[in-house]
């Protein structure tokens, strides 16, 4: 296990631990990010008149191409379980 410098806000594993804990950490991470998930998909979204979308001309766009990339965003969200 690396004991080097880190960049993210979590510090480095110690080189000994406790398997037990570790299960227990992970467990519970899971729980919260299952519990995260849940929270943002309560909402169920209907999309109507959506034509798949996934191209966004930045500098040359009209109302309606924004509105079917945002729709086929949601429907693509929807169809991986990220949202309801």
């Amino acid at each position: 296990m690396s004991t080097g410098n880190r960049r993210g806000r979590l510090p480095s594993p110690p080189i000994s631990y406790d398997a037990r804990w570790a299960n227990q950490l992970i467990n519970q991470l899971e729980m919260n990010l299952s519990n995260t998930n849940l929270a943002a998909s309560s909402a169920t979204y209907t999309m109507t008149n959506v034509t798949a979308d996934r191209v966004l001309d930045a500098d040359s766009t009209t109302l309606a191409e924004v509105a079917d990339v945002l729709g086929t965003l949601i429907n693509d969200l929807r169809d991986r379980g990220v949202i309801g």
